[in-house]
């Protein structure tokens, strides 16, 4: 009996061993199932939000960046540009807050419907002003139209991402933003050399393939980074659709009147390289690798931004890049030729390049749950205000006061506005 007994015990303790085995690699299987699709998840939507982010910010380098370009072919005084420009940006501006509003109120409208739309508008006004047999009247129009659309797009940009990161999606906002800055320096740099060796006819076809990479990055984006996450809960949704939005937040409201004044001072000369570099014995080739250098350095700080905020609060790296915005302005305006150009642009790295991924985080974290559309919304409405005063005024300025002295009132700009959100910027919590 007691032989039997004990011979009995290692076959039951073996089988049990087993049993354990067996049970403990069925979990580890589906545990190891599990954290690959949730890397494949992410970097699905991570790369998805990258496409979306490209031509987001690509658009600003062909657009914007060459509309001096292609409306002096035009026959345009840099008045007339000013006026153009200022007219496509003050009805960019009220159509951002609109659409903002009906996107917050109802939900039949989603963010990437609005995404999409502006896609194929931008892809048939730029289709128009590539038509050799095009009326002028109908290019100038659609290419109006053109400015107009840039000035809308980030905002919902950011808004579909942070929105739904807030609820859950693995995006990483910090590598498409990253990406989107290679967008306009790669963008800048080719257009700047395709159209001083081929012409300004090279805007249009560089602006339908963003276009393009815009549509599709959204289309992409909605199926592998927002279609499938929880919707928020009934009480907030009636909360983000009811009151004044500035009301319920007056500091943010403060911090966006200073931004409006400090990017108008980052717009001024941003909009009008041209006329800076025609100054520093440069042209259109230095101009694009001017502006490719601002993007380009704004990289590393894009990339880099989640490990800087595991060291520094989001709100000291805000008051922090208002600095570096006076120094670039200051650099412009002592430079004598392209090269001191090209080192005053590397500066944007720790001005609008830190500002821009910090506001972007800034704004998420001090509004309530359900308030990402709005906040992001009229965080570009501040760039959206400043461009429209930069280019309403920016032309004149050079035309009669010369380049020169358009830079110099860039300083005092950046100077104002980055000393008021020096002095009020909230506290955040991480």
């Amino acid at each position: 009996m007691s032989r039997s007994f004990c011979s009995k015990k290692p076959v039951v303790f073996w089988m049990k061993w087993n049993i354990i085995a067996a049970v403990d690699t069925k979990f580890d299987r589906r545990n190891a199932i599990l954290m690959e699709k949730k890397r494949f998840d992410k970097w699905n939507a991570t790369a998805a939000y990258m496409l979306l982010h490209f031509p987001t910010w690509g658009f600003y380098a062909v657009i914007t960046g060459f509309s001096t370009n292609v409306l002096y072919d035009f026959g345009f005084t840099d008045s007339q540009v000013s006026l153009l420009l200022g007219i496509s940006t003050a009805v960019a501006f009220v159509l951002q807050l609109g659409l903002a509003e009906l996107v917050n109120r109802f939900r039949i409208m989603r963010v990437w419907y609005v995404l999409v739309g502006l896609g194929l508008a931008m892809l048939m006004c730029n289709i128009v002003v590539g038509l050799p047999g095009a009326p002028v009247w109908a290019a100038i129009a659609a290419f109006g139209i053109a400015c107009m659309i840039v000035q809308i797009v980030p905002s919902f940009s950011n808004a579909i991402g942070m929105d739904a990161i807030k609820r859950g999606s693995p995006t990483d906002y910090s590598m498409a933003r990253g990406v989107g800055s290679m967008g306009y320096c790669s963008m800048s740099f080719v257009t700047g050399r395709m159209v001083s060796a081929l012409g300004s006819a090279m805007v249009p076809v560089l602006g339908g393939l963003c276009a393009l990479m815009l549509i599709a990055g959204t289309v992409w984006y909605h199926f592998a980074g927002e279609r499938d996450l929880k919707e928020l809960a009934p009480e907030v949704e009636q909360r983000k659709r009811s009151g004044s939005f500035l009301g319920q937040y007056p500091r943010f409201a403060v911090f966006l009147a200073a931004s409006v004044v400090l990017l108008i001072g980052h717009n001024l000369p941003s909009n009008f390289m041209y006329q800076i570099m025609l100054v520093k014995n440069g042209g259109a080739a230095e101009q694009g690798l001017a502006n490719s250098i601002t993007a380009l350095a704004e990289i590393p700080v894009m990339f880099l931004f989640p490990l800087l905020m595991r060291r520094v609060r989001c709100d000291k790296w805000l008051r922090f890049s208002c600095i570096f915005f006076a120094v670039k302005a200051l650099g412009l305006f002592l430079a004598d030729d392209p090269g001191a150009v090209y080192a005053a642009q590397a500066t944007q790295m720790l001005g609008y390049g830190l500002y821009a991924i910090s506001s972007v985080n800034y704004a998420e974290m001090v509004v309530g749950e359900g308030e990402s559309i709005r906040a992001q919304s009229y965080l570009m409405a501040t760039n959206t205000v400043s461009t429209l005063i930069a280019v309403s005024l920016g032309g004149v300025i050079c035309q009669y006061f010369g380049a020169q002295i358009m830079v110099l009132i860039a300083l005092a700009a950046v100077s104002l506005g980055g000393i008021t959100i020096i002095l009020t910027a909230q506290k955040t919590k991480q």
